[in-house]
């Protein structure tokens, strides 16, 4: 990511969930001094064989016209979640998905791609259980697929989850997308005033990462000094990503500390240190940097992050 943030993108279907994302994207445009714009995507509603969807009309067809009020309900609901300076210069688009067939992902991540400067902003719905399985989450689909900042908001009363930044968790590893998480979030902190923790997770034993020399599980098979010689390197590595996240974090003035998070599972660790935060703030993470450490393990750790964390989370290409 190298062009400056200029358009927020807020996708809104009237739930609770989007109008918390809603709440949190107008904060960031004020912070930001960007345009924010609410989006809303029409489903594919199935049309007669004999009736093509360019034809239909909201005065002739009582399904687009309850398509269209539950468009302008979500509208309102979004508007009514945002401060009144922000409500009243926010953007609404709304967008049909006759092409997709029902797929608002699609739909957002098109619109996102030929918005230049963008970010999205999203609720995460929460799906579980079967639903998930089958369905998918779409706020997790658009980090994925979108080729811009995608933050996604969860619903809950956790302290870190409130509006008003006062600190910006990132997760650094090295990696070009680390490099470009860091550059937005120097212009986040630098625009509130916030304090960035400078987060590296690395493993605390070689029997956490796949494929150390040794026998996993076997007694006896990594000596004490061949796991303090593990560590140190983990320690060493840490310094110098460290270095290299504050050269790209780019504004001066800015209050860093910097933590280094032992763990056997480095989205787990990331999470500890949200859950732990008694103010609101956001973690910013690279979407798929990975270092010679995290290459090895399981699993994504951005995807689990945006998953389980407390507070919203900004995943950068």
């Amino acid at each position: 990511m190298s062009e400056h943030v200029s358009t927020l993108i807020v996708p809104v279907d009237g739930s609770r969930q989007a109008c918390r994302g809603a709440e949190h994207a107008g904060e960031l445009a004020s912070l930001l001094g960007a345009r924010l714009q609410l989006l809303h995507v029409m489903p594919a509603a199935p049309a007669e064989l004999s009736d093509l969807p360019g034809n239909r009309t909201a005065d002739t067809d009582a399904d687009l016209a309850a398509q269209r009020q539950a468009a302008d309900d979500a509208l309102s609901a979004a508007r009514s979640a945002l401060q009144q300076g922000i409500r009243d210069s926010a953007e609404a688009v709304i967008l049909d998905d006759i092409a997709h067939h029902g797929d608002p992902t699609r739909v957002t991540v098109k619109h996102a791609a030929a918005t230049s400067g963008g970010m999205v902003v999203m609720g995460a719905r929460g799906l579980g259980g079967l639903r998930k399985l089958f369905l998918g989450s779409v706020s997790d689909a658009v980090v994925h697929n979108a080729p811009c900042p995608v933050m996604v908001v969860h619903d809950n009363d956790h302290p870190s989850n409130r509006t008003g930044i006062r600190h910006v968790l990132l997760p650094v590893d090295g990696s070009t997308g680390s490099d470009a998480a860091a550059r937005l979030a120097g212009q986040i902190a630098g625009a509130a005033g916030a304090a960035i923790h400078l987060l590296f997770a690395y493993p605390r034993h070689p029997a956490d990462v796949q494929g150390a020399p040794g026998v996993m599980g076997e007694a006896g098979a990594y000596t004490e000094e061949m796991v303090e010689s593990f560590i140190e390197a983990g320690r060493e590595e840490a310094a110098n990503v460290f270095a290299q996240a504050r050269r790209e974090l780019g504004t001066t003035g800015l209050e860093i500390s910097e933590h280094q998070l032992a763990s056997g599972a480095p989205a787990v660790a990331i999470l500890d240190f949200a859950s732990a935060q008694t103010e609101p703030g956001i973690i910013v993470m690279g979407r798929r940097g990975v270092s010679r450490w995290q290459e090895r393990l399981m699993g994504s750790v951005s995807h689990t992050v945006v998953n389980k964390a407390s507070c919203p989370v900004l995943v950068v290409s």
